[in-house]
């Protein structure tokens, strides 16, 4: 009798840890992209639900880590990519090192100098190296002052987003918020500069 119920407290522990490894993984951005993508998944489809009330809730009840956590590298995945966390468990690069050298990754590997190197356990230590090298070239590079923006060509990008409107689907509730509050910058600069709003 003692000895199950010693086996049951172990079995209550060992799921506690595992669960603690998983979200030291997650909060170190060492988890993988398709873990990511699996909590992105569950957030839009509103999953969590099943388990608890909110998000927030099932963040903490269930992987053991803050909302802002999960958010933080579901904002990566979507920025960056699935290379980005390839990429992290190998050479270990923070996001503003990886914005530096993005140019140079796919998702096939990492490019320096003509050469491809495939983001592969077994390269790590090239892959690393490869990292350190294309982030010591970025320092050593001045960056390079952003062109004066032009009156012409603020006109064809607001054109452009214009046509690009003209062929969208349907859009979605938050989809819709999203576009509103771009749509309202827009409109406060053009007014901060005098252009005339028709109604």
């Amino acid at each position: 009798m003692d000895n199950t119920l010693e086996r049951q407290d172990s079995h209550l522990e060992l799921g506690r840890w595992l669960g603690r490894r998983e979200a030291f993984g997650l909060i170190a951005g060492h988890c993988s992209a398709a873990e990511v993508e699996s909590l992105r998944r569950i957030r839009d489809e509103k999953l969590y639900r099943a388990k608890t009330r909110s998000w927030d809730e099932f963040c903490s009840q269930h992987l053991g880590v803050s909302r802002r956590n999960v958010e933080r590298s579901i904002r990566y995945l979507e920025e960056f990519g699935p290379a980005f966390f390839h990429l992290s468990q190998l050479a270990h690069i923070s996001p503003q090192e990886y914005r530096s050298i993005a140019a140079h990754v796919t998702a096939a590997g990492v490019r320096l100098d003509g050469n491809e190197i495939a983001l592969l356990p077994e390269n790590s230590e090239r892959v690393t190296g490869a990292v350190a090298e294309l982030l010591r070239r970025q320092k050593r590079e001045p960056e390079k002052p952003a062109p004066a923006p032009s009156f012409r060509a603020a006109w064809k990008r607001c054109q452009a987003a214009a046509e690009s409107l003209d062929t969208l689907p349907a859009l979605e509730p938050q989809q819709r918020l999203k576009m509103a509050a771009v749509l309202g910058r827009m409109r406060e600069k053009a007014h901060a500069l005098g252009v005339p709003l028709i109604e």
